[in-house]
């Protein structure tokens, strides 16, 4: 990635170098707990320590981003098949190609099928 286009800013004192990380391993897991704390090795940084709350809000934003994606691209297909001639495959030839009837659909709870 280009230094430039690089969306991470941290300052100096979030800097630490891995030789010195593993001699102070305590202090810097403390620190971790207000800031992300770089680890630099040969001056370039390879690796970031978190506190675990913050890689928790991390994963959680990345499923809501991959949530809006998803619905984007559903959204764009409705779109792009309200465009086209062709029809849509008919629900009932949907549960008969799997040989699933409309009552068991409806059995199924609806978390089994988000997931």
């Amino acid at each position: 990635m280009n230094e430039r286009d690089d969306p991470v800013l941290f300052s100096p004192s979030q800097l630490v170098s891995s030789s010195k990380l593993s001699k102070n391993l305590g202090s810097y897991l403390d620190k971790a707990q207000k800031k992300p704390i770089f680890i630099t090795r040969e001056q370039e940084v390879e690796a970031v320590l978190m506190s675990l709350d913050d890689y928790r809000e991390l994963l959680l934003e990345e499923q809501k981003a991959e949530e809006i994606y998803f619905a984007v691209l559903a959204m764009r297909r409705l779109i792009e098949h309200s465009k086209s001639p062709k029809s849509l495959v008919a629900m009932n030839d949907v549960l008969k190609r799997f040989n699933v009837t409309r009552e068991e659909l409806a059995e199924v709870p609806d978390d089994e099928v988000d997931s």
